[in-house]
């Protein structure tokens, strides 16, 4: 005879713990990746720096060591993502749709529906991405936020977590636009949901971000974004942008003054 015993909240308590990192990536393919970057560099330049982008960020989520590491991507990429995820914990998500706000959807409802009591999801645009802004954010949704999201300088957001599933915050957002952030605010508004902000970081998506990117780097301590810097250093793009870099900060201070 089999009796049927119900959960204890010592159950409920461990579940509730079970924290899910979930990386947004594609497999870093020429001609259709960081195609914003293509001029300045070539396609399978922006390719190879995409894919140290994407290390960077898997690297940053393994050594978390949260109890669920994931990477989410298109359809068809799985073949090649496999190679760059081999010999680590982290689990491969093919999308189940096309669209962005389809993906992320499903990416929060797959790992609840796996007993995650909270989920945190970034994106793979910032190599230069540290612990911190994550774990702030993990802690503000074990205090009680509904919805923790990281914004970007551009008007996206490179970060967003929740402790259950919101699907209506990725409905009517104009994705891959300045209005990213601010719509989903308002979406988060109109669910009644409460939202904490974490600090705000950027994406290098166009070439003034790279000029960025090249200048933190130059300051940076060697072992920030190690991937990135060794595809940057392998194709001179630190010396082809400092010049661009040093121009535009130029022009800013001439601009302020």
């Amino acid at each position: 005879m089999f009796v049927s015993v119900p959960p204890t909240p010592e159950c409920y308590a461990r579940a509730s713990m079970r924290r899910a990192l979930i990386v947004v990536g594609k497999a870093p393919i020429a001609g259709s990746t960081k195609t914003r970057l293509v001029p300045p560099l070539s396609a399978p330049e922006a390719a190879d720096l995409y894919r140290g982008f994407l290390r960077d960020t898997l690297e940053l989520a393994c050594a978390l060591n949260w109890e669920v590491t994931s990477l989410v991507h298109p359809r068809g990429d799985g073949p090649v993502l496999a190679a760059l995820v081999k010999d680590s914990a982290v689990q491969l998500l093919e999308q189940q749709a096309d669209g962005l706000g389809d993906a992320l959807a499903y990416a929060f409802q797959h790992h609840f529906a796996a007993g995650c009591g909270t989920a945190v999801l970034i994106g793979s645009d910032n190599p230069t991405l540290v612990r911190q802004p994550v774990e702030a954010a993990c802690q503000a949704l074990q205090q009680g936020a509904d919805l923790a999201i990281g914004p970007t300088v551009d008007g996206g957001y490179y970060l967003i977590g929740m402790r259950r599933p919101h699907p209506g915050v990725f409905v009517g957002i104009d994705w891959s636009t300045p209005r990213v952030h601010g719509q989903t605010r308002s979406r988060a508004r109109e669910l009644g949901l409460r939202v904490d902000h974490v600090a705000e970081w950027y994406d290098v998506d166009e070439p003034v971000d790279l000029d960025r990117l090249s200048s933190e780097l130059a300051t940076a301590p060697p072992g920030v974004a190690r991937h990135t810097r060794r595809v940057m250093e392998q194709l001179q793009l630190t010396t082809r942008r400092a010049p661009a870099a040093s121009a535009a900060r130029q022009t800013s201070q001439r601009t302020r003054v």
